[in-house]
């Protein structure tokens, strides 16, 4: 993987100073080299993490005729297969790598040439004789890139931070925050600030210099297929068993060593079970857990270390395991919240960021995990509701009456739709509790706006069952924007590429087209997935339920965290301050600390520590943004070997 970025617009928008620095700022995302191009209306800064053809690949990459430049981040798993075919159709290629096929497949197939790539990827490629620049990102989003439009030019970047150099620190988007209140995340094409955009996923932006302004045009390369398959429920376990094996075989790399993040559960089991049928070589697993909080009910909440080594000695894998003590998690957390750079209300960076540390400190370079399991086959419990949503509406009149004098909180929701009452497996806030907590002022400048979060109209597709609607809402919106965002920072932070094969689009494909009835069988979830791996894994990882990424966020406010919330939020100088009302937050913080109450207290105070920490510098004065760490790295930690 690597950090691109670039200027695009006026001569004098495209500075070479700020290009360079810009490039700086992206160094932990490619050590390995740092490249430029420059034209009077473009310039490209390339930092390359070197994986495959290490001692070539050298970027930016060009035709035979040198009027197409490109640089690129990811990884194009199919790239043997396609330069073969340029090759026959008379292309010269150079290099060994997967990145020299895009601008041959672009000279062949025009702008369509991104439905041609399987694989992880953000590019830039710029056509000199049409003096066109292309900006693509990939299907699902594995890999960031951010846009910010000034009236003279575009600036991309692979972290939205390097976007903040050179320019004056940006106004909080309120619309933007609105949504981040109410998903834990910034929906795309949003982000928290004005003037600074994502590229959504599948999604290709061609950019162009006419009369001195930059005018751009966005093109949707891809889609989610339509519920077209017609395999029973064994058929389609073998389909997706297949499916898994080969992405699994495709992003096992050549050149460099390869281990695995591994919880014991479902996912990452079944990878590693298809890695000890593919290779000889003992897959090496990494787990982390955290030290007992002083308020917790069982390990289960604040540590996966038991599940995994257990798995770990049924699989016979060579695995690696440490705990993160409190201390650790202190020192490092503002730190972890603001190199996610965004902010994103999911406590799983946190074990994210030291399991990343743990595996690089080991050597490691690629990393595969069972990211996109979730929300593709149907693994979280919400997904169950609407099972009960249409039990209940199946009562006689007379039983729901007695359920509405009984149970008038749960119940209100079923009267709700599903546009109304979900908002993703991360959701925070509806819009009456939204309402509670602003300030008058933030009411009245949100009711003067005019914007709408696309995904939303995800939730009202008609013709899909409410299961279908939540899975693709959640496969669009809250994987790409939570979950892959915080994975790329946290892993790439650490010079560590991520490899993702229940993400690959043909699996992909196959999943979305299945109906969810085989995915959640019988109250069971990913019902299909457990079938196609059955013969592989014992039976305790096969039927074990979902644990997800435990975090003991909810222990630590009740305790640990609970005077830091106080002091952050409360300060006479918090930014949230502006947006919400005192009194209310006052009352958050000195009530009974639920799991509920955990997720907002939590989301305003990642909110507060990111804006802390990215803006106010910038206003501070004009220094070059590099993030550092503010504490002596970590030595390099032993591992436990089982």
């Amino acid at each position: 993987m690597c950090g691109i970025c670039g200027l695009f617009g006026q001569v004098e928008f495209v500075d070479p100073e700020r290009i360079k620095r810009m490039t700086f700022s992206l160094e932990h995302r490619g050590p390995d080299q740092e490249a430029f191009f420059y034209s009077p209306t473009l310039a490209l800064g390339i930092r390359r993490l070197a994986i495959v053809d290490r001692a070539g690949g050298r970027q930016p990459i060009k035709n035979e005729t040198e009027h197409i430049q490109v640089v690129f981040n990811g990884e194009i798993y199919n790239y043997k297969e396609l330069r073969e075919m340029l090759q026959a159709r008379g292309h010269s290629l150079r290099q060994a790598g997967d990145g020299e096929v895009i601008p041959h497949l672009y000279e062949e197939f025009g702008m369509d040439f991104p439905s041609k790539l399987r694989g992880t990827f953000a590019i830039a490629l710029w056509d000199d004789k049409k003096h066109k620049l292309l900006l693509v990102r990939d299907r699902l989003g594995v890999k960031p890139l951010y846009l910010r439009y000034r009236h003279n030019g575009l600036a991309f970047a692979s972290e939205l931070r390097s976007l903040l150099i050179g320019e004056s620190a940006p106004e909080v988007d309120l619309f933007a925050l609105d949504q981040y209140l109410s998903y834990r995340y910034v929906p795309a094409p949003y982000t928290i600030f004005q003037e600074i955009y994502k590229l959504e996923p599948g999604t290709l932006l061609a950019a162009n210099l006419k009369r001195s302004v930059v005018e751009t045009k966005a093109y949707s390369y891809w889609q989610i297929p339509d519920l077209n398959n017609s395999y029973d429920f064994n058929q389609a376990a073998g389909a997706v068993r297949d499916a898994l094996e080969e992405a699994l075989k495709i992003r096992w790399p050549e050149e460099v060593p390869a281990a695995y993040f591994f919880s014991g559960g479902l996912d990452s089991a079944g990878l590693v079970a298809l890695h000890n049928k593919n290779y000889s070589e003992p897959a090496r697993t990494y787990a982390i857990g955290f030290e007992r909080p002083s308020q917790t009910r069982d390990f289960r909440y604040y540590s996966e270390l038991e599940q995994a080594s257990a798995a770990a000695k049924l699989l016979n894998t060579c695995h690696f395991e440490r705990i993160v003590t409190l201390e650790e998690v202190k020192k490092n957390l503002t730190w972890i919240l603001t190199v996610m750079d965004e902010p994103i209300a999911d406590p799983t960076a946190i074990p994210l960021h030291f399991l990343s540390e743990f595996a690089a400190a080991q050597g490691e370079k690629v990393v595969i995990s069972g990211e996109g399991a979730d929300e593709l086959f149907g693994g979280y419990t919400t997904y169950l509701e609407p099972g009960n949503y249409r039990k209940y509406h199946s009562l006689p009149e007379w039983v729901k009456a007695l359920a509405e004098r009984g149970f008038p909180t749960k119940t209100k929701r079923f009267s709700l739709s599903l546009g109304e009452r979900y908002f993703g497996v991360g959701g925070l806030l509806k819009e009456s509790q939204k309402q509670e907590l602003y300030t008058l002022d933030l009411k009245a400048e949100l009711a003067s706006l005019n914007q709408s979060c696309p995904a939303r109209n995800i939730l009202e597709l008609p013709g899909y069952a409410e299961e279908e609607r939540m899975l693709r809402f959640d496969l669009l919106s809250w994987l790409p924007e939570n979950t892959l965002m915080k994975s790329d920072k946290m892993t790439m932070r650490h010079s560590l590429e991520m490899r993702l094969p229940y993400l690959d689009q043909h699996l992909v494909e196959l999943g979305a087209s299945l109906p969810y009835q085989l995915k959640l069988h019988s109250n069971q979830s990913k019902a299909v997935l457990r079938q196609a791996l059955k013969q592989l894994l014992p039976k305790e990882i096969v039927d074990r339920p979902k644990n997800g990424f435990p975090v003991p966020i909810t222990a630590w406010l009740m305790h640990e965290f609970r005077q830091e919330m106080r002091n952050v939020l409360l300060d006479s100088k918090a930014r949230m301050l502006n947006y919400v009302n005192k009194n209310k937050l006052e009352e958050l913080l000195k009530g009974e600390v639920s799991s509920r109450s955990a997720r907002l207290i939590w989301a305003l105070y990642t909110i507060e520590t990111y804006l802390a920490y990215t803006v106010q510098p910038l206003k501070s004065s004009n220094v070059r943004l590099r993030l550092v760490q503010s504490h002596k790295p970590m030595r390099k930690l032993g591992a436990n070997m089982i």
